[in-house]
C-alpha cells in the first residue's frame, strides 16, 4: 500500500507543536541576530500537514498572516478544510499535493516554511524535493524548520523498530500490530536478564512507546522508511542548498549547562565549531529526536547572543517562589520551581524581584522595561543600576535556554481576566469537543487537561453563558452522587471563579 493510501486508513493524530509557531520562530531568528517578517504578519507554509492542526492552531492565533498546508493524503486535507470551515478561518488554505511535483512558481514565497514529522520518513528522493522547496521558497531572512529522527538515540531506538515489525505478523490491521508489537516489546523486556543493559533498554523503549498514541507509532516505529540522521549529516545537507543551522527550535533541549562539569568542558573545547559542538552534545546526551532551525547561509549570526537583546522582545515565565511569604528585596538564596519540576535558588535582590513580577503576570509577556519599572517600586532606584541590570538581564537569558522563561516577539491577545460571559478560545474548545486530551493556549502553548469539571467548562464557555448559566448547565453535566449534591452545588460558584481564573491564566480566554 503506498504512503497515500496508507495515511487516508490511518489519519496521523492531530497535534499541535510550539516550536513551530510563527513568534517562536522569529524570537530565535531576533535573539541569534536575523531580522525576520513579523510574526503576527508573516507567511507560513507546512509541508506534511496531516490534517492541520498544527498550522491551524497558528492561524487562529495570528489572523492577519497567511497559511498553506500541504500533504500527500487527501483524507487530511478534507478533514483540515473542514476544521478550518468550521472554524470560520479565512488565512489558510490547505493542498492535496506531492512534494516532489510542487512548483515554486505556483506556491510563491515564504517567511517561515516547517516539516514536523516528514523528513526522516520518506525516501531519499522525497527529501531531496523538500529541500528543493525550501532553496526556492523561502525569502532571504526567513527561517526553516525540519524535524527528524536523530543519532546516536536512534540506534537504540531502531532495536525497538525492528523488534515491533519483525514480531507481529503483516497481516494484522495497522492497529492490531501495533497492539501486538507493544505486547511483545513487554514480552521481551520481561524476558531480558534482570538488571541486563538489554532490558534497561527494552523497558526503556517500552515506556517510551506507551505515552504515544497507535497511530502514531504506526507511522513512526512500523513506517516503511525510518531514516535517523547525525547533526553533522544534516547540516552538510542543508549546507548543499545554501542553508546554515540557526538553533534548535527548544533551546533547551541542547543546553549545555545540563551536562556535567566535563562534559561542559569538552563542549567548550570545541565551541568556535557550531557544527562539530552541536555534534558532541549529541554524543554526550545519546539525542533520537531534532527540531533544526536553520536560514539562508548569507546571512551573518551573532552565535553568542548578549543579554541586551531582551531589550528588544517580551518575556514571561511561570516560575514560582516556592514559598509564598518571601522576602525578596534582601540577598538571602530563594528558590523558584516551575510547573515541570525544574527549579533555581537566586539571592540577587533584582533578580528575585523580577521573576515574582513575571509569575504575577503569567501567562501574559512584558517588556525588560516593564520589568526594571516595577523592580524600583520595589527596591529603589539604587537596585536597578546598570551592573544590576545588566546581571538580571544575563540570568533571564540562561533561564531561557534552561527552558525557564519564555521570550516572545508580540502580544498574544488573552483576557487577563474573565468577564460577565467569557468565552474560550474557539480552537480550544474544538480540541475537546473532538476529544483532545491537551488545548493550545492563545500564546501558543500546550496545556494538558484531564480535570473533568475543566474539560466541561472549556467546552460551555463560548461567550454566551452568564455564571449563573454555568452553574446550572454543570450542575447538570457533572455525575455527583446524590449524598453529595448539596454540598457539591453549594461549592460550585467557588469552583467556578476558581477553574475561570486558571483558564485566564492559562492564556485561553478570548478578549
Amino acid at each position: 500500500m503506498s504512503d497515500k493510501f496508507i495515511y487516508d486508513e490511518v489519519p496521523y493524530p492531530s497535534f499541535t507543536f510550539p516550536q513551530t509557531h510563527p513568534d517562536r520562530l522569529t524570537t530565535l531568528a531576533r535573539l541569534y541576530g536575523l531580522d525576520t517578517a513579523k510574526a503576527e504578519r508573516s507567511r507560513v507554509l507546512e509541508l506534511g500537514c496531516g490534517d492541520g492542526t498544527n498550522l491551524i492552531s497558528s492561524a487562529y492565533s495570528l489572523p492577519e498572516s497567511n497559511f498553506i498546508g500541504i500533504d500527500l493524503s487527501s483524507h487530511h486535507i478534507a478533514m483540515a478544510n473542514e476544521t478550518a470551515k468550521h472554524l470560520g478561518l479565512t488565512n489558510i488554505a490547505f493542498r492535496q499535493a506531492d512534494v516532489t511535483e510542487l512548483l515554486s512558481s505556483e506556491l510563491g514565497k515564504f517567511d517561515f516554511i516547517i516539516a514536523h514529522g516528514l523528513y526522516s520518513w520518506v525516501p531519499d528522493f522525497v527529501r531531496e524535493a523538500i529541500l528543493n522547496v525550501y532553496s526556492e521558497c523561502l525569502v532571504e531572512n526567513g527561517v526553516g524548520y525540519i524535524s527528524y529522527n536523530a543519532y546516536p538515540g536512534c540506534h537504540l531506538r531502531q532495536i525497538c523498530f525492528d523488534l515491533l515489525k519483525h514480531s507481529t505478523p503483516e497481516k494484522k490491521g495497522p492497529i492490531e500490530r501495533v497492539k501486538a508489537g507493544i505486547a511483545n516489546l513487554r514480552m521481551f523486556a520481561e524476558a531480558a536478564q534482570d538488571d541486563s543493559l538489554v532490558q534497561s533498554i527494552l523497558a526503556l523503549e517500552y515506556d517510551q512507546v506507551l505515552d504515544r498514541t497507535p497511530a502514531n507509532i504506526f507511522h513512526d516505529e512500523f513506517s516503511t522508511t525510518n531514516q535517523p540522521f547525525y547533526f553533522h549529516e544534516f547540516a552538510s545537507k542543508i549546507s548543499e542548498y545554501g542553508f546554515q543551522f540557526l538553533s534548535e527550535a527548544d533551546p533547551a533541549s541542547t543546553n549545555h549547562a545540563k551536562l556535567n562539569e566535563k562534559g561542559r568542558k569538552l563542549i567548550e573545547s570545541v565551541s568556535d565549531d557550531i557544527i562539530r559542538r552541536e555534534q558532541y552534545f549529541d554524543f554526550i546526551r545519546f539525542t533520537r529526536f531534532r527540531r533544526t532551525l536553520f536560514c539562508r547561509n548569507t546571512i551573518q549570526l551573532n552565535r553568542d547572543p548578549d543579554p541586551s537583546v531582551l531589550m528588544d522582545l517580551l518575556i514571561s515565565s511561570q516560575i514560582k517562589a516556592e514559598s509564598e511569604n518571601t522576602d525578596f528585596t534582601d540577598a538571602s538564596p530563594v528558590k523558584f520551581s516551575d510547573s515541570k519540576g525544574a527549579s533555581v535558588t537566586v539571592n540577587h535582590p533584582l533578580t528575585k524581584v523580577v521573576l515574582n513580577y513575571l509569575w504575577s503576570k503569567w501567562s501574559r509577556s512584558v517588556t525588560f522595561d516593564e520589568l526594571m519599572a516595577e523592580a524600583a517600586q520595589i527596591l529603589g532606584p539604587q537596585g536597578i543600576d546598570i551592573e544590576q541590570r545588566d546581571r538580571t538581564a544575563a540570568f533571564l537569558l540562561d533561564l531561557f535556554k534552561a527552558g525557564m522563561v519564555q521570550l516572545h516577539t508580540y502580544q498574544a491577545p488573552f483576557a487577563d481576566l474573565a468577564g460577565a460571559h467569557p468565552r474560550v478560545s474557539d480552537f480550544a474548545r474544538w480540541q475537546i469537543e473532538n476529544g483532545g486530551q491537551s488545548v493550545t493556549t492563545l500564546t501558543g502553548g500546550n496545556l494538558e487537561v484531564k480535570d473533568i469539571m475543566q474539560r466541561a467548562m472549556i467546552v460551555l464557555l463560548d461567550g454566551t453563558l452568564s455564571r449563573e448559566d454555568l452553574e446550572s448547565k454543570l450542575g447538570d453535566l457533572l455525575e455527583v452522587p446524590d449524598d453529595q449534591q448539596e454540598e457539591f452545588l453549594s461549592q460550585l460558584p467557588q469552583m467556578i471563579e476558581l477553574s475561570l481564573k486558571h483558564l485566564a491564566k492559562s492564556g485561553l480566554l478570548v478578549r
